[in-house]
């Protein structure tokens, strides 16, 4: 228990970070006006650019979680929240590591690395519920596959749950679709195919089909099952956000994601249990994903982790007779290995082993300084006028601090403004050709964007603009003769 307990606290210690994701502010605005207004907004009320367009707010019952936890204990609380949804989750990795197989030392081990190679996405944001949800569905389908246990009846609540709060729950969806697919595919590929097999490939279908219509209980029904898949047709939007652009291969964080990839593959060969091709189906779907998107590296190794947890027990019981030594030494391997998990957190709390390591890993409390807050701070005492030209990343930040006096232009519901919206903003804000009359068809009358950028300087020496207030961070403009 000591061994556990030390490497679950270094993994959250790793998740007390400074507040930095653009999107969490808009989040507790959005829950914010549903407690103010008492009611549910399906159209955009924080811009000017978008007002009144259709929004499916799939989301709203994290946004609501968020308000309470902020209400409650403010940003630290956020923080903290964070830490303990994911201390939650790797525990729960943990037991799904054992149940498999991995001996206590391996697992902590991979429990640990997986920390590191995922550290920056367990933000308290609503995708934290996907990784939750998306673990216990896995659980469930590898014990039912296993005949371990039937907890099948699970999914179509847990379902109706994750559809209201995030709308990763098509995840949860396609990983019973595919656990459906691989029983039949295994059962093709079986010399001797059981009758088990396809009772198996019949009771999860059936599970698929009740988790679908659980999936409709929500305040957007069959729009929510549909808003995912016109999310990921917005290709424009899609190459613009860096959190769905493909992971950059360089960082050693990716480097330790590969190392996951490649140590599956490896184990897959050398198994003395031939692996599933259902698994082996799976989990290169679930690879394709992660190299699609970096936001989606978290559901890769929650996806992999048992699989390669499974092998690697496999191999170390087949290895242990003919060697005289273990890799696994029990709870004493354990502990040591969540040692050396508590000595790096410690090192990166007291700045060691390296400057860089340490300002990526040290954790920390309050609000990062990215954001605009000069600015606000200016506005809030000087009243200018409402119509913001401003960064996409500071959207979210500026409703939560200005709404209702102010209103902008962009924020991080992409959704919201559609491709036309959006291309015109990257137009103006990146000055490509045709930006001043994009500019113009807009309307804005004050700009917040970065402080030294090629759009403040141009606009300050069209003469249209005038400073009102700049930092290091934000350069805050207001166009002439708009009072």
């Amino acid at each position: 228990m000591a061994a556990i307990a030390l490497a679950l606290a270094a993994v959250g210690s790793l998740m007390i970070r400074p507040i930095e994701d653009p999107d969490l502010w808009w989040l507790l605005r959005g829950g914010r006006y549903m407690i103010e207004t008492r009611s549910f907004p399906t159209t955009d009320p924080f811009s000017y650019n978008a007002a009144g367009a259709t929004w499916i707010n799939h989301a709203w019952g994290f946004e609501l979680l968020l308000y309470a936890v902020y209400a409650g204990a403010g940003t630290t609380g956020l923080i903290l929240l964070q830490a303990l949804v994911t201390i939650v989750i790797f525990g729960m990795l943990l037991g799904a590591l054992r149940r498999e197989g991995t001996p206590l030392g391996a697992a902590l081990t991979l429990l640990v690395l997986a920390a590191v190679a995922t550290h920056g996405f367990w933000r308290a944001r609503p995708q934290l519920a996907s990784y939750l949800f998306l673990l216990v569905f896995w659980s469930v389908l590898r014990d039912y596959r296993a005949g371990r246990s039937d907890r099948r009846l699970w999914l179509p609540g847990l379902t109706l749950l994750w559809v209201n709060l995030h709308g990763g729950f098509l995840v949860g969806l396609a990983l019973v679709g595919l656990c459906v697919l691989g029983e039949i595919v295994d059962a093709m590929v079986a010399e001797d195919p059981s009758a088990r097999t396809f009772a198996r490939a019949r009771g999860l279908a059936t599970t698929l089909g009740a988790c679908l219509v659980a999936a409709l209980v929500n305040p957007f029904h069959y729009r929510a099952l549909v808003f995912p898949i016109q999310v990921m047709g917005d290709t424009f939007a899609l190459n613009y956000i860096s959190e769905w652009g493909s992971l950059p291969f360089r960082d050693p964080q990716v480097a330790l994601l590969e190392g996951f990839v490649a140590a599956f593959l490896l184990l897959a060969l050398v198994s003395p249990t031939p692996v599933r091709p259902s698994d082996l189906g799976i989990v290169m779907a679930f690879v394709h994903l992660g190299l699609q998107a970096s936001r989606n590296a978290p559901l890769l190794l929650i996806v992999l982790l048992p699989v390669l947890g499974s092998l690697l027990g496999q191999w170390l019981a087949a290895r242990a007779p003919r060697r005289r030594w273990r890799l696994d030494l029990g709870r004493r391997g354990g502990l040591a290995v969540a040692a050396v998990a508590a000595a790096v957190i410690l090192g990166a709390w007291r700045g060691w082993p390296s400057a860089s390591l340490a300002a990526q890993l040290r954790p920390g409390l309050g609000v990062a300084d990215v954001f605009p807050q000069g600015a606000v701070a200016y506005l809030r005492s000087h009243r200018l006028p409402e119509r913001l030209l401003n960064e996409y990343i500071w959207g979210g930040y500026l409703i939560w601090s200005l709404y209702p006096d102010y209103r902008v232009s962009m924020d991080g519901r992409a959704a919201v403004y559609g491709p036309q919206r959006f291309a015109e903003h990257v137009t103006i804000v990146d000055l490509h050709p045709g930006w001043r009359p994009a500019l113009d068809r807009l309307g804005a009358q004050v700009a917040v964007i970065r402080a030294g950028s090629p759009l403040a300087s141009l606009l300050v020496a069209s003469g249209d603009w005038q400073p009102r207030y700049e930092d290091a961070v934000v350069a805050l403009l207001e166009r002439r003769g708009s009072r």
